[in-house]
């Protein structure tokens, strides 16, 4: 059964792969400029990884792993299929129109169909991100996964990726580029479809983001009580098995979701869990809102992720790709990337379990974005060095016209800034996957997770505002704009510059918001009261011991002694 789930896994590799050439295949068979190809392709990436929230909230709360993941399935089975009959000669006798890779061979109806396969693979993809993991966790469990499953899919997904970067590089006609992967995909989603039978369903537990809602909700229908003095009288859930944010004084308003009602019993109260919610749900809510200033400085990391498949990819496609007569594809830079991002993974994991011992320091996941926006910073560097002396080759050779001539320099020049690409994604991922870790429960993680992620998705798309306005202060003083129709004519190395600038602005605030955050942790760490009970049974009477800590003031107390309840 289980390899029935992982050839999903597999197949999406080539899918992955074929999709990363969209930028090359507007510019080349569509004939778009470059500007309006980036825009297509960051809107489609962007809208890829926004939809992860939307279907992860889908999954928790309303439908569950497995229909999710038989939808996202059948999107992308229809949506590859879509995108290879968008390509000229697929669908030329049925329109009307001629087959050559050209643009006045694209009809009407092979734009709608490109279209709408970017919108059912984007749904797709976003739905097998939430779905496919925790779908074999419930098949097998936690625990019936042995290691040699997982050394078997690291092995596998090796092995398929190479098969991929050889593959294409034999491939030429885009509809192949395109229906190759979408056969392979198809395949998949029958095998795993072979063992619905054995499949077990498991209905939704409900969706930590609807805690959100319900202290929002809680706060507002009582909105004209007032908060008692002491933050003890404040309904919570006392379990030694949570690891629960302690209780803070900001943002007070919502402290009123946990007030309990005098008119009415506790057990009425709590059977409308709408009207009245635990100090924990209240102080996770907190926690989500007084980080949001903080995942907005994310944004330019999804504007530097799109360079990958918009601007560093219409670099390579102008470069000589051989190597003597190999002709080497440029589908092995996405693979290049993707190693140097699970290798600083790995790099982030030692740092934190070797250097800081096991007990790591808080502040390691911060110094690990820290150094993420540090090597995207080296990122946009390097690529504008790279560019500028492409653009003095272009410039000595006269290929600043409409030419399909390569530029007589190699294609590894793009190589240090794939690989510090997939550094900075790498560290920043990981830094924030060990963040939410050590705050929230799995359920909770993921949510905190799929908020990062709609960040950077709202950054790729963010991308298209940044060119824009680049675009038009460029154009400043009667001067030409660093955008033009192609990429030889165009000044892309100074939009690097601009972004480093955008990136080291970004650091600067990162670092004073952190330790913004971590002087008001203080701060409220010694103005709160923590309350720790302890349960100890004496000669067969309950003490309940409570431990009140307030600043460096530190007292023990005996509330009561009661009868013990057998």
């Amino acid at each position: 059964m289980v390899y029935r789930i992982l050839s999903i896994t597999w197949a999406n590799i080539p899918v992955h792969y074929a999709l990363w050439m969209l930028m090359v295949y507007l510019t080349d068979v569509w004939k778009l400029n470059l500007t309006d190809a980036a825009a297509i392709v960051s809107v489609f990436f962007g809208l890829l990884t926004i939809l992860q929230s939307v279907m992860l909230f889908s999954t928790h709360g309303l439908l569950g792993n497995y229909p999710v993941l038989m939808g996202s399935i059948f999107a992308y089975c229809v949506g590859m299929g879509f995108l290879t009959m968008s390509t000229p000669p697929v669908l030329a006798k049925a329109t009307g129109t001629c087959s050559g890779y050209q643009p006045e061979c694209i009809g009407e109806s092979q734009r709608i169909l490109f279209y709408i396969a970017l919108a059912l693979c984007a749904l797709g993809t976003a739905g097998k991100a939430v779905s496919l993991r925790a779908f074999l966790l419930e098949q097998l469990g936690e625990n019936a996964i042995s290691p040699s499953i997982w050394s078997l899919q690291r092995y596998a997904l090796i092995l398929f990726k190479a098969a991929a970067v050889l593959g294409f590089s034999y491939i030429s006609p885009w509809s192949l580029w395109f229906g190759v992967p979408a056969i392979c995909y198809t395949v998949a989603a029958f095998i795993f479809l072979s063992g619905s039978c054995t499949y077990k369903y498991v209905k939704p537990e409900g969706s930590p983001i609807t805690t959100l809602f319900r202290v929002f909700a809680a706060s507002i229908s009582k909105l004209f009580y007032r908060l008692p003095t002491d933050a003890l009288q404040l309904y919570n859930i006392s379990d030694p098995g949570i690891q629960c944010l302690p209780h803070t004084n900001g943002l007070r308003c919502l402290d009123k979701a946990a007030i309990i009602l005098p008119d009415q019993t506790l057990e009425q109260q709590l059977r409308n869990t709408w009207r009245l919610c635990s100090v924990a749900e209240v102080e996770a809510t907190k926690f989500v809102i007084r980080k949001f200033p903080l995942c907005m400085t994310y944004i330019l990391g999804g504007v530097l992720t799109s360079l990958s498949y918009t601007y560093f990819l219409e670099q390579a496609k102008t470069m000589n790709n051989k190597v003597g007569n190999l002709r080497i594809p440029l589908a092995v830079f996405l693979w290049f990337q993707f190693e140097a991002r699970e290798q600083f993974q790995k790099i982030y994991h030692i740092f934190v379990n070797w250097g800081w011992g096991s007990e790591a320091k808080p502040s390691a996941p911060r110094v690990g974005v820290a150094v993420s926006i540090i090597l995207g910073v080296l990122c946009t560097i390097t690529a504008a060095k790279v560019e500028s002396r492409r653009l003095a080759m272009v410039k000595i050779y006269s290929l600043a016209g409409e030419t399909e001539e390569k530029i007589p320099m190699t294609v590894f020049w793009l190589l240090p800034q794939y690989l510090l690409l997939g550094a900075a994604d790498g560290m920043f991922g990981k830094s924030l996957e060990d963040y939410y870790n050590r705050h929230f429960e799995p359920e909770s993680t993921s949510y905190m997770i799929s908020a990062v992620n709609l960040m950077h998705g709202l950054g790729c798309i963010s991308n298209i505002l940044i060119v824009y306005v680049v675009s038009k202060v460029s154009q400043l003083g009667n001067k030409v704009s660093w955008f033009q129709d192609t990429l030889n004519k165009s000044r892309v190395d100074k939009y690097y510059w601009t972004l480093s600038w955008l990136l080291a602005i970004a650091f600067v605030l990162f670092v004073v918001i952190s330790l913004w955050y971590a002087y008001r942790r203080s701060k409220e760490e010694a103005q709160t009261v923590y309350v720790e009970r302890t349960v100890a049974y004496v000669r067969g009477e309950l003490i309940y011991g409570t431990t009140i800590t307030m600043g460096n003031r530190r007292s023990n107390n005996i509330i009561a002694m009661l009868p013990s309840f057998g």
